[in-house]
């Protein structure tokens, strides 16, 4: 399993539940979507100016062998969300074993 993380960097105001909502039925089922989380992204300026929307981080949590097949899954499942004139942007992909070895390396 793969983390894919990604960012909604768009104009329209989306509340986390929403953005879950859209890639969940923008998935098919040969994508291999496991579970998605979506929460706010941080700002790094501060306070956001008025009228401005949020971005939001979102993980798709994705049922692939390899890094390739992962990647081409998210960023298709994210090709449907753009038809819909949101705009997201692939950060990272990570499997999930060296997630849990990062974790357990904290405590």
């Amino acid at each position: 399993m793969y983390l894919v993380d990604v960012r909604l960097e768009s104009t329209a105001r989306l509340s986390p539940s929403d953005v879950r909502i859209l890639l969940s039925e923008a998935a098919r089922p040969d994508d291999g979507v496991e579970h998605i989380y979506v929460q706010p992204a941080p700002s790094p300026t501060g306070p956001l100016p008025r009228g401005a929307a949020p971005s939001l981080d979102v993980v798709l949590f994705l049922s692939h062998l390899t890094l390739t097949e992962s990647e081409r899954a998210a960023d298709a499942v994210l090709r449907r969300c753009t038809v819909r004139g949101l705009r997201f942007r692939r950060l990272s992909t990570m499997p999930l074993t060296l997630l849990v070895d990062l974790l357990a390396l904290e405590g």
